[in-house]
């Protein structure tokens, strides 16, 4: 049953995240923290997306623009792996619940207030903000994608160049978070049946999304985004 329950989630996940960019952490993280303890259970569900972030990237290769991934890639990655070393002492729960409040604020701002559709850049103490915070996130709770988000939506001009741009920034951080957890020993063999149905059930649901994302423009994108983003925040306030 538990597998059944769990193959269904990551087809969910797989949808989410084929449609809005990011999300398949925070669906799965719903439901694995049941069965495993939350270590595990980040670096199940980071396991999960390496497959269908690798199948959006190659859907979407010609759009990737490479230049926009690499300083973020190495800055978070530095980020996320001092956070995992320093983890066991940081009040985990506290932390949580702040960054929930920050993101459904977030959500409120984006869907509510700025109503204009013209597209702004971020400086520079934004877009280290984002980064560094969703660094912090992934190593605390195995989510990191809401801040990114809204950084690559910013950094990108269309809906392909913005799927593919941070699919690829998510891929190259789960291969490389899911290797730090195997490591660390968090991450067994005991896991691969469930990482294996896992993925059988990401990839549906990511081809669903695929027929799903050539029906949608880009203001609607945006909006399913935001409410993603605020969704996830609520998930961290309890």
């Amino acid at each position: 049953m538990e597998l059944y329950i769990l193959t269904i989630i990551a087809l969910i996940a797989g949808i989410v995240q084929g449609v809005t960019g990011f999300g398949a952490g925070i669906v799965m993280m719903m439901v694995l923290p049941m069965f495993y303890a939350l270590p595990q259970s980040a670096g199940i569900s980071g396991a999960i997306s390496i497959i269908l972030c690798a199948t959006m990237v190659y859907t979407y290769r010609e759009h990737i623009d490479l230049k926009k991934i690499v300083g973020p890639s190495f800055l978070y990655l530095i980020v996320y792996s001092i956070v995992i070393h320093f983890s066991t002492t940081i009040d985990q729960v506290l932390m949580k619940k702040v960054f929930g409040i920050f993101l459904v604020i977030l959500c409120v701002y984006y869907l509510f207030i700025n109503k204009s559709d013209e597209k702004k850049e971020l400086n520079l103490f934004i877009s280290l903000f984002c980064i560094v915070v969703s660094a912090i996130c992934d190593g605390l709770f195995g989510i990191g994608g809401p801040l990114m988000v809204l950084y690559f939506l910013a950094k990108t001009h269309h809906t392909y160049e913005y799927l593919g741009t941070i699919q690829t920034f998510f891929m190259i951080n789960c291969i490389y978070n899911t290797g730090f957890r195997i490591f660390k020993g968090i991450i067994t063999f005991d896991h691969l049946i469930i990482i294996g149905c896992g993925i059988i059930g990401i990839l549906i649901g990511g081809m669903i999304a695929k027929k799903l994302v050539d029906r949608l423009d880009g203001t609607l994108l945006k909006k399913l985004t935001y409410v993603m983003i605020g969704i996830s925040g609520i998930i961290n306030l309890f």
